[in-house]
């Protein structure tokens, strides 16, 4: 389909690079994004291909440690599927023209792939005072106003995707169903979307508790806005890296963050995990 916004011909353009490294009978289902310090999970993938994302036309690159930069797509518990070895961020980009393009360029690229589901994952500091470090949370909805929405703006018209984004069930209750049943211990929860660089204030945790988020993090919100507005069915998962403490008190640095998200424990558990997820989502 020929198409004059230039912005649709680029997704297609990196589409059409990555599916020409695949091999001829592979065909993406699911893309999962790994978030903050999660790019071991992509060691659970046999690889049919392996591309870093420099070499992928207009794909966006990330510049925060933890976030590798490199699409792996192949197949996960016999499910094919592409993962992506870090993200943009809102924070990295907030100075560009249209810089939510940029941030959820590699969703449309997945659904340019013909990818159905989408599964991003992140590391987010808990708000709710149950929560314990090393908990997952999945995610049940998304309070996302403090970032810039990505449908925004000029409409790109990929074929049939909505202008106006119904937001109720943005989260697919199945997967979620599926996802919690493997680990009693898993968390659900509303997750709130800063702005960054900081880590918030205390005043600030106090006021995202009381607006009713569990937990808090940088990322994922437009990534699911536009991967529900392309028709994929989507789930997110929260690590939580660190508990924000009853007075708002947050204490949180990027290290920290970083070795409870690399300990061979938390290794152990999201193996564990996502294999049995996706033994059932296919």
């Amino acid at each position: 389909m020929k198409t004059n916004d230039i912005y649709v011909a680029q997704t297609r353009l990196a589409a059409d690079y990555i599916q020409d490294k695949f091999k001829s009978s592979f065909n993406p289902r699911v893309a999962l994004t790994l978030g903050s310090g999660l790019g071991k999970l992509a060691q659970l993938i046999k690889p049919v291909a392996t591309i870093s994302y420099k070499d992928i036309p207009h794909f966006p690159v990330s510049t925060v440690p933890g976030h590798e930069g490199t699409l792996i797509a192949g197949y996960l518990e016999g499910v094919p599927m592409i993962g992506l070895k870090g993200r943009k961020h809102y924070y990295e980009v907030a100075d560009e023209v249209r810089p939510m393009d940029i941030v959820t360029f590699p969703v449309h690229v997945a659904a340019n792939l013909g990818c159905k589901t989408y599964v991003a994952t992140n590391a987010a500091g808990g708000l709710n005072p149950k929560f314990n470090i090393g908990d997952l949370m999945v995610i049940t909805s998304h309070i996302g106003f403090f970032q810039p929405n990505p449908l925004l703006g000029v409409h790109h018209d990929f074929g049939g995707n909505p202008m106006f984004q119904p937001q109720n069930e943005e989260y697919s209750p199945k997967l979620r169903t599926l996802f919690k049943a493997l680990d009693p211990s898993t968390r659900e929860g509303v997750y709130v979307a800063d702005t960054g660089r900081t880590y918030e204030t205390q005043a600030e945790c106090l006021m995202l508790r009381t607006l009713g988020a569990d937990a808090v993090g940088m990322s994922t919100v437009p990534e699911v806005i536009v991967a529900a507005n392309r028709g994929m069915e989507t789930l997110g998962v929260s690590l939580i890296s660190n508990v924000i403490a009853a007075d708002g008190t947050n204490a949180t640095n990027h290290e920290e963050v970083m070795a409870v998200l690399n300990s061979r424990e938390m290794e152990q558990k999201l193996s564990r995990i996502f294999r049995g997820f996706f033994k059932k989502v296919y």
